[in-house]
């Protein structure tokens, strides 16, 4: 499945891990009246029966679709994982990517924790991977629509942290596929982003960087050492915004889209 909306130039939306196209909506809306907009579900999630894959085969599909679409090059923005898979377009197809806004993303060694590497491990990684999913799905979504009794500050912390079911992308619902795609991802981003670090200096292409303030998914300050690591490359903190930057700051990134369409 995928979302296509909008004319103009092209922008390419790429969601974390689990998740769906439907999680760029906020976004999408936002930017339809002057681009045309893509938004697919990634190999593995969604409406997507391709099986899951690492980095570079993630970035070989999605730029086979942009051909086939007539979408490329366009802007592409990539969400946590999905900003890995942003980077080796930019890496292994450069011709097809405009520019690079990454969002909360992966990149650098410090971008991820060792419940990453929890995760990426035969048999305990897949088990907790299950009861994690399951969470994700329907306990955490349900909690933040229940908030509104908590003091103010703790109903704020959870509003910013917790996912909703738009950003769950439909995983109770598809509770196996998912769960086998997050792990084979999990792995992949344990064992092939050292290679996606060393490539970013010698990325030559607007870039701009966003981070959520309370981002304790991907830490602010590894967003920071992303930005760095780029030559060029832009850094904006968001201010009381958790991890999911495209469903609580959509504007943010809209504008940020529009600044390196422009350049």
């Amino acid at each position: 499945m995928i979302v296509d909306e909008g004319a103009g130039p092209a922008v390419v939306l790429l969601h974390g891990q689990p998740g769906s196209g439907a999680s760029w909506r906020p976004v999408v809306d936002l930017l339809r009246d002057d681009h045309r907009v893509l938004a697919p579900d990634r190999p593995g999630y969604g409406g997507n029966r391709a099986p899951a894959m690492g980095f570079p085969g993630n970035a070989s599909a999605i730029v086979s679709l942009m051909e086939e679409a007539g979408a490329s090059p366009a802007v592409v923005v990539g969400h946590s994982w999905g900003g890995g898979v942003a980077i080796a377009m930019a890496r292994d197809h450069p011709d097809a990517v405009r520019g690079l806004v990454l969002v909360g993303s992966v990149g650098v060694p410090t971008s991820i924790s060792w419940l990453d590497a929890m995760l990426a491990a035969p048999v305990v990684g897949e088990a907790m991977t299950a009861v994690g999913m399951a969470v994700m799905g329907s306990v955490l979504p349900w909690a933040r629509r229940r908030v509104s009794g908590l003091p103010w500050r703790w109903a704020s912390w959870c509003r910013t942290t917790l996912p909703d079911q738009s950003v769950a992308g439909g995983v109770s619902e598809a509770l196996g596929r998912a769960r086998r795609s997050f792990v084979v991802e999990q792995r992949a981003l344990v064992d092939e982003l050292e290679d996606l670090a060393a490539s970013l200096p010698d990325l030559d292409l607007p870039v701009a960087v966003l981070a959520g303030s309370a981002d304790v998914v991907v830490p602010p300050a590894a967003s920071a050492a992303l930005a760095h690591a780029i030559p060029g490359a832009s850094l904006e903190v968001i201010d009381g915004v958790g991890h999911f930057v495209p469903r609580d700051a959509p504007a943010t990134v809209a504008a940020a889209v529009r600044r390196v369409a422009r350049t």
